[in-house]
Order: C-alpha cells, then sequence, then structure tokens
C-alpha cells in the first residue's frame, strides 16, 4: 500500500499544548521526505513526498520522529488522530484501514507514566533545535542503542509495572551509555562494561560525574559513595533473593525520584549525542531538577538515611 501524505494530531488530555512552534525540513528516504511540525494549542505532523511510497516507510519516520520529540518533552503527547492521504494506487478506504490498524496497534510506551506527564519535564521546544542534519544524527543514534532505548521507553510507560522495576531498569541503562558514549565521544576508555573490572556501580559513577553533576549536585555533597552503593543496590534487588541483611535500596516514593533523575540523565546524554548545546536547555533543565529537588520532601528525606 502506498500513498504520498501522513498527517498525525496530538493533543493533551486537558489543556493546551504552547506555541506558536514551527519548524520543517526535508530527508532523503531515500525519495525526499517533507517534515513538518507544527504546534499550538495542538502539535501537528505531516510528512510528505512527492510520489507514492510505501505507508510503511512513511510510518516509520513518523515513529522516529515521534520518539526524538519524546526526548525534548519528557514524555510522549497524546496522539488523536492519524491519517494516510493522497494516493494513485491505494483507495481512501483502504488508507483509513491502514491507519486505524497503526492507531489500535501502537506499543504500550507511547502512553507514558504519570510521573512522566509534569510540563516541568520538558527541556527543549522542538523547533529550536530540530533540523534535518539533528534528525539524520537520531536516526544513527536510534540504530545504534536498538533494544536499549526501548528499554528506556518501556521503563517510563504507564503500564502496571511497579515503580521500583522502573527504577532499576532505567539504573541497568547506565552499561549501554558508557558503551555509546565511548564510541561517539571518546570518554570512559578504561571502562569495559560487561567485562571482569568494569561493574555497573563503575559505569553509574563514572556517567553521573562525566554528565550528571547539575541532576545529582544534591547526593553527590554527601557521600557519595554510598549514593552509588544504593543506586547499584536498587537495580541488583531484582537479580537476588532478598537477604536478613540491609542492603539499602530506594523505597517507592524514592523509585519515582530516581526513575526521574535518570531519565533525565539519559536525555541530557542524548543531548550530547546529538550536539545540542547545553545552553539550549541549561534553564529548563535547573528547574526541572529543583522541582524534582522539592517534591514531597523525598530527596531531603533519603539524604538523611545516607548520614
Amino acid at each position: 500500500m502506498e500513498c504520498k501524505v501522513l498527517r498525525a494530531v496530538f493533543r493533551e488530555k486537558k489543556g493546551f499544548l504552547g506555541g506558536p512552534h514551527k519548524t520543517e525540513f526535508t530527508i532523503d528516504n531515500p525519495s525526499p521526505m517533507r517534515i513538518t511540525v507544527e504546534q499550538g494549542g495542538i502539535r501537528t505532523i505531516t510528512i510528505m513526498t512527492e510520489t507514492d511510497i510505501s505507508v510503511r516507510g512513511l510510518y516509520s519516520v513518523f515513529s522516529r520522529l515521534e520518539r526524538l520529540l519524546m526526548i525534548f518533552d519528557g514524555r510522549f503527547i497524546p496522539l488523536f488522530g492519524l491519517e494516510f492521504l493522497d494516493s494513485n494506487t491505494s483507495t481512501d478506504e483502504q488508507l483509513l484501514i491502514y491507519a486505524k490498524h497503526c492507531f489500535g496497534n501502537r506499543l504500550s510506551y507511547y502512553n507514558s507514566v504519570d510521573f512522566c506527564s509534569y510540563n516541568v519535564n520538558k527541556l527543549l521546544d522542538f523547533d529550536s533545535v530540530l533540523t534535518k542534519e539533528l534528525y539524520k544524527k537520531w536516526e544513527s543514534i536510534l540504530e545504534e542503542l536498538d533494544v536499549v532505548h526501548q528499554m528506556f521507553l518501556y521503563s517510563l510507560c504507564g503500564s502496571g509495572q511497579p515503580v521500583d522495576i522502573k527504577c532499576a531498569f532505567l539504573i541497568e541503562l547506565a552499561e549501554p551509555l558508557v558503551e555509546i558514549l565511548k564510541e561517539y565521544k571518546h570518554y570512559f576508555e578504561k571502562l569495559e562494561p560487561g567485562k571482569q573490572g568494569t561493574t555497573l556501580k563503575d559505569c553509574l559513577k563514572a556517567l553521573i560525574e562525566k554528565c550528571g553533576i547539575s541532576i545529582f549536585s544534591d547526593e553527590l555533597s554527601g557521600d557519595r559513595d554510598k549514593f552509588y552503593q544504593v543506586l547499584r543496590n536498587s537495580r541488583v534487588r531484582i537479580m537476588h533473593i532478598k537477604r536478613k541483611k540491609d542492603w539499602g535500596y530506594f523505597d517507592n516514593l524514592e523509585s519515582v525520584l530516581y526513575s526521574v533523575k535518570m531519565c533525565l540523565l539519559y536525555r541530557k546524554i542524548i543531548f550530547e549525542l546529538l550536539d545540542i548545546n547545553s545552553t539550549e536547555y541549561h534553564d529548563d533543565l535547573r528547574k526541572c531538577v529543583s522541582y524534582w529537588n522539592r517534591w514531597n520532601d523525598v530527596l531531603s528525606n533519603f539524604l538523611l538515611k545516607l548520614k
């Protein structure tokens, strides 16, 4: 099945999206595709080609773009409508059926968990950074990350998975993130994730002290080693049976806080891989971290436990 246009509309369940924001660029995939993202109350993504191409090809580009926008927003904005248009080979009814199929079979990670839905989690307006060049870098990084990025997204979806499990999987991402930063940025040359001599705790320490100082500054002002041990334990406890000794790991509210913070670290690393200047999001990141540091006094109570 083929057509020339994909159009998707996103809107808040309550309220409106900010704006106006708009960006346009053309990619070759392999034929030219014109991508337009507009926002003002609602968000609209339009992907257009001059000749009929596979609807699956259009939807694949749309999916990668939507996952990039999630990195900017910190969540998936709900998809309200999806349509395929303008075909010389397929009927309107066929295109409508396929659009309904795509809409009804979206993966569960497109439904973000509640703690991702706070507006403070947004770090970038797409029109400030989204270009052809940035999108092509994203395609390359996404291919490199492969299942790692899916693990990140499933750890933030609104499924019934307990929050301590979500947090554990986000902590586990430290090892592949060290690997990709070694590949793209030549950081951490002495670390070898997955090999003897490089532990999860080593990877967490390296990532946080290289890329996450602004996110974890309060934690790092105290007993760093104990903090890294609690991070590590909160991951390891899903791999081993519980013993009678005091492991030291996150409780439920702490798991929410550190799911958010590990998500922020992941996103900040993606920004670095995309060569997005930190000045573009520094102020919003600071506001976000400040908000979560004050959330329900979870951080202050956790820091007391570390003493």
